[in-house]
This record gives structure tokens, sequence and C-alpha cells, in this order.
């Protein structure tokens, strides 16, 4: 319990907030487990008042999750996991797997998906980075997979 309770007071270091027993939850796959039962490399990420006034989510999201890169394409964004040297190489298929309220989104719609989500909305996002943490999604998952949790469908 105590070990739980350093690491959510690690993860809700600089908020200003106390950690809640709901900051030791992680979104993995179709559902959530404890953060001291998770064995694969997972990053949460909970905003703040101050992230929610932020022009986009992608913007809300540049240093904060470690391993995950907010690269400027244009008007858009893309957004990968462990780099450029993902585990599937090929033509623009790097992009990791987006699951917005457990509805994953089709490849391709991923810019669109993220401009259509107010920041303020947003209540967590989990970055799944490894291949264990990614397993339930299959190859679907092999980039890295980003859950985004909506304040609505809590």
């Amino acid at each position: 319990m105590i070990c739980g309770l350093a690491v959510a007071a690690v993860a809700c270091a600089g908020t200003g907030r106390r950690p809640t027993p709901e900051d030791d939850i992680v979104s993995v796959g179709y559902g959530t487990q404890s953060r001291r039962e998770i064995t694969g490399a997972v990053s949460s990420y909970i905003p703040t008042e101050a992230d929610a006034h932020t022009a986009r989510v992608e913007t809300m999201l540049q240093g904060h999750i470690p391993g995950l890169e907010v690269i400027p394409q244009g008007g858009d964004f893309t957004l990968r996991i462990r780099g450029v040297k993902s585990l599937r190489q090929g033509g623009g298929d790097d992009e990791p797997l987006l699951v917005i309220d457990d509805i994953t989104v089709p490849a391709g719609s991923f810019a669109s998906a993220l401009a259509g989500i107010a920041p303020y909305d947003v209540a967590r996002i989990d970055v799944l980075k490894d291949a264990g943490a990614t397993a339930v999604y299959g190859s679907r998952g092999a980039n890295g997979v980003i859950i985004i949790t909506t304040k609505r469908f809590r």
C-alpha cells in the first residue's frame, strides 16, 4: 500500500493536488489494472486545469510523456512512440493505435479524431509502449497504443 501511494505521489508531483486511489489505476487493453500489477511500459498523464487551456490535445502532450514524440506537419501533428524505427516499418505505417473511450480509431483518421477532442474534455491519457502492454490489440498495437479517456466517458 505504501509503495502504491509512493507511485501515485510521483505521478501527481507538481500538480498541486493530493494523490487519490484512482491515480493507481491505469487503462490497459479493454479494462483497467492496478499500477502495481503492470509489467509493461505504461505512462499516464492526467491533465491539470492549466493544460485544459491549450488549443489541441497534441500540444497538451508535448513533453509530458517520455518516449512520445509530437511532430508538427503542416497544420496537423504526428505522434510517434519509440521514434521512427518502430516494429512495423513502412511508408507512414508507424503511427500508434488510438483508442478514445474504448473505441479504436481507424487508421488514417488519427489527426481528425484528435482534432475533434477538446483538451478540457480529456480526463486521462495512458500510453502503452511495449509489446507486453499492447498485446491485447494484436498487430494494430505494434507501434504503441494511446488510450484517451474523456470526462464524459467516466
